[in-house]
């Protein structure tokens, strides 16, 4: 059996998304300088990755493009981990009054980084087969009728939604409970039974901060700006760890039982 969760707060009878935020930004302001540096540090080797497959696309050499591509993937995807891996540690750490060593967060890959990646693998296949059955519903009712295809496209968002709601919390429970990827999803399920509409609230609130960096740069794009596009990777690099935090100052808002820790 995993050791027990250990909070500092109170239990709660719900999730509260805008007392989560508050927290997160407490939490944040505890150690600025090693936050954003290690958004810095992230986000640039994601952006590094982008660059070369980008790179890789605009050569000449079937043999450079094929090596610049293989390199970005491998840079994109293992930047992002570590992006998720580390903020979600910073988050969780500094959410428990406890101080954040860079050599903890910096170091990648971790124990937990496989099984990181497979949560994240398994968030987006049940993203994708909510997808493919929403399809399928739809495709069904054009042909069969007509006149409930729209309902259909509800059902398959809302099975999106459902899917997506799930996992917010699942890089909390890989790291902080040392679920395994199927225990931690299993887990996110029972979850959003038990607290889906308050999970709504958080993903929209979300979804508000993580636009924030797109209307920065459409605005300064709209006055004439030749920075919109540093404008809007600047702000992300900021808002990133605000949606971390958020996500696991209401991690640590679960009343006590809600998450039961299970043997591997």
């Amino acid at each position: 059996m995993r050791a027990a969760r250990q909070s500092t707060q109170p239990p709660q009878a719900s999730l509260q998304a805008l007392a989560a935020l508050g927290q997160g930004l407490q939490a944040l302001r505890r150690q600025p300088a090693l936050v954003l540096g290690f958004s810095v540090l992230s986000c640039g080797t994601h952006l590094l990755g982008w660059a070369l497959v980008a790179a890789g696309d605009g050569s000449d050499s079937a043999v450079l493009a094929l090596l610049l591509r293989s390199i970005g993937i491998l840079l994109y995807a293992g930047s992002l981990l570590w992006l998720i891996e580390g903020l979600t540690r910073i988050g969780l750490t500094l959410g428990a009054a406890r101080t954040v060593r860079w050599r903890r967060v910096s170091r990648w890959p971790s124990r937990s980084s496989g099984d990181l990646a497979l949560g994240v693998i398994n968030t987006g296949l049940a993203l994708s087969a909510a997808a493919c059955a929403g399809f399928i519903g739809w495709s069904l009712a054009l042909f069969l009728l007509p006149g409930l295809s729209a309902v259909a496209v509800l059902l398959g968002l809302l099975a999106i939604a459902a899917a997506g709601l799930s996992q917010l919390f699942n890089a909390c429970l890989v790291l902080d409970q040392r679920l395994s990827p199927s225990q931690a999803f299993r887990q996110g399920v029972r979850l959003l039974l038990r607290f889906g509409p308050v999970l709504s609230r958080l993903a929209l609130l979300l979804l508000a901060l993580l636009a924030l960096p797109f209307g920065l740069g459409l605005v300064a794009e709209a006055l004439g700006s030749a920075f919109s596009a540093a404008i809007t990777v600047l702000a992300m690099v900021v808002v990133l760890p605000v949606l971390a935090a958020t996500v696991t100052a209401a991690y640590r808002q679960l009343p006590d039982g809600a998450i039961r820790a299970e043997a591997r």
